[in-house]
């Protein structure tokens, strides 16, 4: 999808099917459908078993690991992006809050490195950290569509506690989630991982091979409809021969039967 394909089509792409709002913390479900984790939270409350969802999409029961919360699902970070490019595209007409004040303006900065938007007193003390002299940052009024695609290009961050600035390099294949390197030597010690580009791969590999598959059964389905319909004209067409046919068959005897009555 193209950028001004995507920026046409961006409600629809952030918006939660369950709230019908713009997502607030995305989570996704392991059939890859994406929820607000408030609204799964009131749907496993409202089930009543406690450690497992069902999807509202696709109707799929799945396990949670660890604690058994919505809140231990990973976090669909190109919905994260998405909003942030919502956020950049009507910065004129809703204001930005700020990561560091909560302040909400218009006139607000994003920091490609940092990923978070900056008003205009902050990012004054952002600038002169030392950490920070080579992050890039800009005004959201000057964002042009190389810039929009960096923003969906941008690395995922660990969600864990004091991992937040460590990058999701790992995927550990005991949990199916993607980890940082603290976490593959702390949190998942001994567990199966390898990369997490690698893991992409090989994911984007199985997709496409289901998409393959289910386009064959899609298109010998579409055959089996086709046949079907050739089989019901067929059908239609002889039940008007038929009908054709037993029409004339009573013209005849009515009139051989008046014919009858005349000689009577």
């Amino acid at each position: 999808m193209d950028i001004k394909t995507l920026l046409d089509n961006l409600h629809d792409e952030v918006s939660c099917s369950v709230c019908m709002c713009p997502f607030t913390d995305p989570k996704q479900l392991p059939c890859l459908h994406s929820f607000c984790l408030h609204c799964l939270n009131r749907i496993q409350r409202t089930s009543g078993v406690h450690g497992k969802i069902t999807c509202p999409e696709c109707r799929r029961q799945f396990q949670i690991s660890g604690s058994g919360n919505p809140s231990e699902l990973p976090t669909n970070f190109r919905i994260n992006s998405l909003l942030d490019v919502l956020a950049i595209k009507e910065c004129s007409a809703v204001n930005v809050k700020c990561r560091n004040c909560d302040k909400r303006s218009a006139k607000t900065l994003y920091c490609f490195q940092c990923c978070s938007f900056w008003c205009e007193e902050c990012i004054v003390a952002h600038n002169i950290m030392r950490e920070n002299k080579d992050h890039r940052t800009l005004a959201l009024k000057d964002f042009q569509d190389q810039d929009i695609k960096a923003v969906l290009e941008r690395p995922a961050f660990c969600q864990k506690k004091h991992h937040e600035n460590k990058e999701l390099e790992f995927f550990c294949k005991d949990c199916k989630v993607a980890i940082c390197n603290t976490c593959a030597v702390t949190l998942h010690e001994g567990h199966g991982k390898m990369p997490l580009q690698e893991a992409t791969d090989e994911r984007k590999t199985q997709i496409n091979s289901m998409i393959r598959s289910l386009k064959d059964k899609v298109r010998k389905k579409q055959k089996e409809v086709e046949q079907f319909n050739q089989k019901s004209i067929a059908f239609q067409s002889k039940v008007a021969e038929v009908k054709s046919q037993v029409q004339s068959c009573v013209d005849q005897i009515i009139a051989i039967i008046e014919a009858r009555k005349q000689d009577v």
